[in-house]
């Protein structure tokens, strides 16, 4: 699961920024958003291991 967020972090904005121009506020607002994106997704995790810990105790 790490991969995903790995390739979200990196491949992707990269990938973008070949597509836009750098200064553009459109890429500031798509790499904004995968990092909510991603921030969101480490939270639902942590709250699913947390779940887990807390049923298996």
């Amino acid at each position: 699961m790490d991969t995903v967020f790995l390739l979200i972090d990196i491949c992707i904005p990269r990938i973008i920024l070949l597509l836009i121009p750098k200064k553009g506020l459109i890429l500031k607002k798509i790499i904004k958003f995968f990092k909510l994106l991603k921030r969101r997704i480490d939270i639902l995790n942590a709250e699913a291991e947390l779940k887990f810990i807390l049923e298996n105790k």
